[in-house]
């Protein structure tokens, strides 16, 4: 009698509990992803009032195909986002903090600075490896590794931020993990010679010389601006711009490395 009643007792409980919001089983597991990601967030400078968004932020798409993962969304939508809330408010940055500099050398440097690599250098300084949500096989293949799957995360999160707390808070955090280290990124990306690594990989794939374009030309002639298509064995990996032909073509490089997954 005694255990009946104790199992009706618990059984009422959970049911005024979960009439409360405040299901026992739900309370515990929200409590534990609270606890897994709270260094997150304390790295971003963001504390998330919707765990859910912050964990749709960290799921990748290959979860949806996984028997182990019961997630029905990824965070393929918030990157989508989160893409656009980087380029607006490091737009602005660069119109407020470089008036001296024309469109195309503003282009040049927002390109560089939401550029894969720098999203996958933000990534790691996240060890956001460590949080993503990734389907089994992407899991044995080093995903929590691969550029495009920790920048893209990068974008989620800040969508993410975005949907939680709005564009300030989102601008906060963009602020704080790629625009505090603006001429840092910059002057390291500039002094690299992206069509020699190119030239250089793509030989030792057995591909031949990278061959480059200037596909258009624009501007008045004391601000032009020049943007190179280049191309390995007539399939073209790379576009980019710059106020010289050179710059152009070294751009060009930069975005075929990626496309290879080479930076």
């Amino acid at each position: 009698m005694r255990r009946k009643t104790k199992i009706l007792l618990s059984q009422w409980i959970r049911q005024i509990a979960r009439k409360l919001g405040l299901d026992t089983k739900t309370t515990k597991v929200k409590g534990e992803v609270f606890a897994k990601y709270s260094e997150l967030q304390q790295k971003l400078g963001y504390q998330f009032k919707s765990l859910d968004l912050l964990l749709e932020a960290l799921t990748h798409r290959s979860c949806l195909s996984d028997p182990n993962h019961d997630s029905a969304i990824t965070n393929e939508r918030l990157e989508f986002l989160g893409d656009s809330v980087v380029g607006l408010v490091v737009s602005n940055y660069l119109f407020a903090t470089f008036p001296e500099k024309n469109e195309g050398e503003l282009t040049e440097i927002k390109s560089l600075i939401v550029s894969r690599k720098i999203l996958a250098k933000v990534a790691r300084s996240l060890e956001i490896g460590k949080y993503i949500r990734l389907g089994m096989g992407e899991e044995k293949s080093g995903g929590r590794e691969r550029n495009s799957i920790i920048s893209n995360a990068v974008e989620a999160l800040i969508g993410a931020v975005y949907v939680d707390g709005g564009y300030q808070q989102a601008g906060r955090v963009i602020n704080k993990l790629l625009l505090s280290h603006v001429n840092e990124f910059v002057k390291s990306e500039l002094a690299k010679n992206y069509k020699s690594k190119l030239l250089e990989y793509s030989q030792s794939q057995g591909w031949g010389t990278p061959e480059y374009e200037i596909c258009t030309e624009t501007g008045p002639d004391h601000a032009k601006v020049f943007e190179a298509i280049v191309r390995v064995q007539g399939q073209k990996i790379g576009l980019g711009s710059g106020r010289s032909k050179k710059q152009a073509e070294q751009n060009a490089a930069r975005e075929a490395l990626e496309t290879l997954n080479q930076l």
